[in-house]
C-alpha cells in the first residue's frame, strides 16, 4: 500500500508540473512535438553583413540553409546583437535583439513558414533572454535592473518589474518567473516574480546565478566561480542541497533539460556532463569531453531521437552543428554553420 501511495503522489506531481509548465524548453514542458517527427532546427546567430540572422537545419534532408531571414527579406535587417529565439505553441518565432547600448532593443514575431516579420517592438534596455507563459512574454532587460512584460501581440503589459542588476534570462515554473543574471555583477540573487501580481522575492547565492531549469526534483541553479549545482525547493523557494560537477572547467554556463530525472550541464563552455538523479543523488557522466580548440556555444536536447544538438565554435570562429547521442555522447552527424556567435537552437515539428 505504501508503494502504491508513493506512485500516486509522483504521478500527481508530474501531472501538475506539466499542467502549470510553459513552452520554455528549459522546463519539464519542453517543445511540444505534437506527435510529429523532427522537421528541423533553427540556429540564431549574428552576421556582420546581414545583422541578426538564423540558419535552418533540415532534419529530413540533413542539410543547412544559412542566413534564412536575410535571404527571404532582401534589404531588410533585424536589429544588432541577437539575444534569444523561441518557437512558441502558436507556431511563431520570437527573437530578441539587444540593439546598440544606450538605445532600445527589439523583439520580433516572425512567421516561420515564410520568415517574414509579423510584428516587432523596440523596448527596454538590451532585452535578452525571455520566457513565454500562455499569452505573456517576460523579457530580461540585461542593460538595466528590470524585466518587461508583453503579450503575444507585443503590447507592453508592464513596462518594468524591478529584479536587481543585470537580469539576463527568464525561466517560467511553479507559477513564478525565475530571473537569473549576467556574470559580471554584484547582485548574487535569483529573483522570483509572481505571475499574477508581479511581486518579487529573492534568494541569494555565493555567486551570481547564471542559469536555471526545473523538473520534479526542484529548481536547479548554477553560479559563477565554481561547478556547484544548487537545488531549490519548489514550494518554499529555499535552497535544499547542492552537488558538484567533477569538471576542471568553470563555471557551469548552461543547463539543458533532458528528462524529469536528468539534464545536461555545460562547464566552462568546453565540456558537457549528463546529470542523472537517482534516489535524490545526482550522478554525473562526461558525455562530451573538451576539445582542444572548441567552445560549446549552444545546446538543446531532442526527445524523439534521444540526441543532443550543439554548436561548437573553434577559437578562430568556425562553427559546426554537431548531433551526438543523448546517452553516450558519440557523434552521429555534423554540419558547418555560418554566422558569428551562435546563441540558440530551436526545434520545429511541423
Amino acid at each position: 500500500m505504501k508503494t502504491n501511495k508513493f506512485t500516486l503522489i509522483i504521478t500527481i506531481l508530474t501531472f501538475a508540473l506539466t499542467l502549470f509548465g510553459c513552452n520554455d524548453s528549459t522546463g519539464p514542458t519542453i517543445t511540444n512535438n505534437g506527435g510529429n517527427a523532427l522537421a528541423g532546427a533553427y540556429i540564431l546567430y549574428y552576421s556582420s553583413a546581414t545583422s541578426t540572422d538564423y540558419a535552418y537545419y533540415d532534419a529530413v534532408k540533413d542539410s543547412v540553409t544559412d542566413f534564412v531571414f536575410s535571404s527571404n527579406n532582401p534589404g531588410v535587417k533585424l536589429n544588432v546583437n541577437p539575444g534569444e529565439m523561441k518557437l512558441n505553441s502558436d507556431r511563431k518565432l520570437y527573437i530578441t535583439t539587444l540593439g546598440i547600448p544606450g538605445n532600445n532593443g527589439t523583439i520580433y514575431k516572425i512567421d516561420p513558414l515564410n520568415n517574414n516579420v509579423i510584428d516587432s517592438l523596440r523596448f527596454g534596455s538590451q532585452p535578452n533572454g525571455f520566457a513565454i507563459n500562455n499569452d505573456r512574454i517576460v523579457a530580461a532587460n540585461s542593460g538595466s535592473t528590470n524585466v518587461t512584460v508583453l503579450d503575444l501581440d507585443l503590447n507592453i503589459v508592464r513596462d518594468t518589474v524591478e529584479t536587481g542588476a543585470v537580469p539576463d534570462g527568464v525561466l517560467y515554473g511553479f507559477n513564478k518567473y525565475i530571473v537569473y543574471r549576467r556574470p559580471l555583477n554584484s547582485e548574487t540573487s535569483l529573483a522570483f516574480i509572481d505571475e499574477i501580481n508581479y511581486g518579487v522575492s529573492k534568494l541569494n547565492f555565493p555567486g551570481v546565478p547564471l542559469d536555471a531549469i526545473y523538473n520534479v526534483n526542484g529548481i536547479f541553479v548554477t553560479t559563477t566561480y565554481n561547478t556547484t549545482m544548487y537545488r531549490i525547493e519548489s514550494e518554499s523557494f529555499t535552497t535544499a542541497d547542492s552537488s558538484i560537477v567533477p569538471s576542471l572547467f568553470q563555471p557551469v554556463n548552461d543547463i539543458v533539460f533532458k528528462t524529469q530525472s536528468s539534464f545536461y550541464v555545460i562547464c566552462g563552455s568546453r565540456e558537457i556532463w549528463l546529470a542523472d538523479i537517482q534516489t535524490g543523488t545526482v550522478n554525473f557522466t562526461n558525455v562530451f569531453p573538451a576539445l582542444s580548440d572548441h567552445y560549446v556555444r549552444a545546446a538543446e536536447y531532442e526527445q524523439n531521437s534521444n540526441e543532443l544538438y550543439l554548436i561548437g565554435s573553434t577559437f578562430s570562429g568556425v562553427n559546426t552543428l554537431m548531433v551526438i547521442d543523448g546517452n553516450t555522447g558519440s557523434l552521429k552527424r555534423s554540419k558547418p554553420i555560418a554566422g558569428i556567435g551562435p546563441l540558440s537552437i530551436v526545434f520545429r515539428y511541423f
